[in-house]
């Protein structure tokens, strides 16, 4: 079955939940989709990876830091791109040690934890989805 040109194309994501303690590590995005949003540590499923395994990559790729005690905490659905480019996102929460370092500056500017009271209000929209449903 081929797809019409003008639907809109899902994309399946990751988004990893890492607290310190009452904070969260979000980063401040660099990319096309949510440029200048603050985000999790994460991104798209290879075809066929489990997304414990995207989770666990994105976190080393991104941060350097390493994934340990990760578990599926909800999904949620939304635009992109109105219209052109939906996600679906998987947030897997987990542990990690130590402290991040921006290790793709194309894409990331800095990394920064935050507690939930003092949210940056331009969070990109998985992440801003992640917390209205908690």
């Amino acid at each position: 079955m081929s797809q019409d040109a003008n639907s809109p194309v899902t994309v399946l994501g990751v988004g990893v939940v890492v607290r310190n303690g009452e904070a969260w590590l979000l980063g401040l995005r660099k990319s096309a989709w949510g440029r200048d949003t603050w985000a999790f540590p994460g991104g798209k499923a290879d075809p066929g990876e489990d997304p414990l395994v995207t989770a666990a990559r994105e976190l080393r790729e991104e941060t350097g830091l390493e994934l340990s005690r990760a578990q599926a905490a909800g999904w949620a659905s939304g635009w992109l791109e109105d219209g052109r480019v939906r996600h679906v996102t998987l947030f897997v929460e987990a542990s990690a040690s130590g402290e991040p370092v921006v290790t793709e500056p194309d894409k990331c500017a800095r990394w920064a934890w935050f507690t939930k009271e003092a949210l940056p209000a331009n969070l990109f929209e998985p992440t801003r989805l992640y917390f209205e449903t908690r």
